[in-house]
């Protein structure tokens, strides 16, 4: 029954010299909270149930909080290297285009999850005709 503006988070951040290196939180692990927030965003519980059936019945059964952080190595060494641009220090970092070269990523969006999220994909114009 509260707003959901007016929640408060169990959630830290751990920052070395104004960089951060951390962050975690109590994730959401309580079904009821996690399908009234679907239900915010505009989904029916039937889908949510269908789509994340496994990660609910986990809480239902007992699963506890997840409440871990994971260090950004990354970061790390790029503070050590004295390295201000962080894709110097990623072993695989992405292209200028946000592309995974390795991975193939991003790749085609799948058109059901586009609508239900009201996104469309608008293909670039073809390159000009240098002939």
């Amino acid at each position: 029954t509260m707003d959901p503006l007016d929640i408060l988070a169990y959630q830290y951040d751990i920052v070395c010299n104004g960089v951060e290196l951390s962050s975690g939180a109590i994730r959401n692990h309580l079904p009821e909270v996690m399908l009234k927030a679907f239900e915010i965003a505009g989904y029916e519980a039937e889908e949510v149930e269908a789509r994340f059936s496994g990660m609910l019945n986990a809480f239902r059964y007992g699963a506890p909080p997840h409440g871990g952080f994971a260090p950004g190595i990354d970061r790390i060494v790029m503070l050590i290297a004295d390295e201000p641009n962080i894709r110097e220090v990623i072993l695989f970092p992405m292209n200028q285009r946000a592309e995974d070269l390795m991975m193939g990523a991003p790749s085609e969006a799948d058109p059901k999850h586009l609508r239900d999220l009201y996104l469309k994909t608008v293909a670039p114009p073809p390159p000009a005709d240098k002939g």
